[in-house]
């Protein structure tokens, strides 16, 4: 088969998508000779650090709006390569449909929360978009949330609907080297048990309780707390007020919000954390708490949507919209010594049950069951 792959979430800087689609395809390649996948963009991307003979880019460029080229370009060059299936890694699908087509839905958050979104996203959502949706070969999600969602809300037949897990990247491992995790603890101004939280900014994330818990925190303990939340505000979601929230707790000096940083500084913050707190209302899967699993942070997330099926029980439960409950899961974690060694050895055993070839060799069963229908 002649697999289209639409790839322009690897345009840019790669978290969420791009690092599920990246970590897929290599993968994928590694195990399937027989299949050539066609990568299509709108731009040039920077090298993915694999190669395969069984792997090209194909550059759409030219002039219009972006919807133009899914809509447009998209289909007619996949038509004119002669693409027996096209799969895309992210919800969208073009309008015009020129062969069977495999998406991945990663959660329905648009569907269950719309007023977390900005008005204008929450138009790209329409019912125009889920009825492409629908009419999709096979869907895929990440968890089996996430299915019971799609199921549920977008009335796809169960079979249609394949669940099949992420995993962490392998680089996320636990790093030994003391000088290692000092340093980036003195570049970035750390003190030696920090909270740490990492995802794209966004309501459903819940950094203003998160703040608040630690504000109970520090006035309930007297502990020294410090919080650094890493991630790029979310252009489909309205304002996080981060730092007002700080202020209005005392906090201003003690969180440390970063957009962004490097692969190699984001393996050693997950090693040099005293924790890490994921308090999201809402999530399809929740990477990040398999990533610090594997570099053994002890972490505290919580307990609703996909994220137990995720953390299983190597992680400290808290219900994400009550405050105190969030407080008392970080104290503790940061104070009993008992429950920290726990959840440091609990948590790379629960991430090595999750891995990106058995994630590619699922997904490669659905595209072969598709294309030979």
């Amino acid at each position: 088969m002649r697999i289209g792959v639409e790839g322009r979430t690897l345009q840019g800087r790669r978290y969420g998508v791009a690092r599920y689609l990246t970590n897929l395809l290599r993968e994928l390649v590694a195990i399937d000779a027989e299949n050539q996948y066609i990568v299509y963009l709108s731009e040039p991307i920077e090298p993915l650090g694999f190669r395969a003979a069984n792997l090209s880019t194909s550059v759409l460029s030219g002039r219009g709006p972006s919807l133009a080229w899914r809509h447009m370009r998209l289909p007619r060059q996949m038509r004119r390569d002669g693409i027996d299936l096209h799969f895309s890694p992210a919800y969208f699908l073009p309008l015009f449909k020129v062969c069977p087509s495999i998406v991945v839905v990663h959660d329905l958050t648009f569907r269950v929360h719309p007023e977390w979104f900005a008005r204008d996203w929450r138009m790209r959502f329409d019912e125009l978009f889920w009825r492409k949706v629908r009419q999709a070969e096979r869907i895929l999600t990440v968890s089996e949330h996430s299915k019971r969602d799609i199921v549920r809300l977008l009335g796809v037949e169960p079979g249609r609907v394949v669940a099949i897990p992420e995993a962490a990247d392998e680089r996320f491992v636990q790093v030994e080297d003391g000088r290692l995790l000092s340093g980036v603890r003195d570049r970035y101004g750390l003190p030696e048990r920090f909270v740490l939280t990492v995802g794209a900014i966004h309501t459903r994330r819940n950094l203003e309780r998160l703040i608040e818990a630690l504000a109970i925190t520090r006035e309930q303990t007297g502990a020294d707390v410090f919080l650094m939340i890493i991630g790029t505000p979310a252009e489909f979601s309205p304002p996080v007020d981060i730092h007002g929230t700080a202020e209005r707790c005392g906090l201003s000096d003690r969180v440390l919000h970063v957009e962004y940083v490097s692969e190699e500084d984001l393996l050693l913050l997950y090693n040099a954390c005293g924790l890490f707190a994921y308090p999201s209302i809402y999530e399809g899967f929740g990477l990040p708490v398999i990533e610090a699993m594997a570099c053994g942070a002890p972490v505290a997330c919580s307990n609703v949507t996909s994220i137990p099926e995720v953390a299983g029980d190597a992680a400290l439960y808290f219900d994400p919209e009550k405050t105190e409950e969030i407080a008392e899961a970080i104290s503790l974690a940061l104070t009993d010594e008992g429950v920290r060694k726990r959840l440091q050895a609990a948590g790379p055993e629960r991430a090595s049950l999750f891995s990106w070839r058995r994630t590619a060799e699922e997904t490669l069963e659905v595209f072969k069951e598709v294309g030979r229908r």
